[in-house]
């Protein structure tokens, strides 16, 4: 893996904090406000062409602000 790609496990954590901040109807601007990050935060870690991946604090800050589990983030099973 190059540094500029993400894992699986970062592409499947990055699609999840996508699809929580479409089914909230927020763009990348709003979605950062509220986690208090910048929308450019928000780019780098959801483009799967770059190497910024979303760390577990900041997947615990994000669970917090919307009210569910971290665990949503994460898959059934290994990839």
């Amino acid at each position: 893996m190059r540094p500029t790609e993400k894992s699986r496990i970062q592409l499947f954590v990055s699609q999840k904090v996508r699809e929580l901040r479409d089914l909230n109807g927020l763009t990348q601007e709003q979605f950062a406000e509220r986690i208090k990050r910048s929308r450019e935060f928000f780019a780098n870690r959801e483009n799967p062409n770059t190497g910024m991946a979303f760390n577990l604090d900041m997947i615990n800050t994000i669970a917090k602000e919307f009210k569910i589990s971290p665990k949503y983030f994460m898959p059934d099973e290994g990839l």
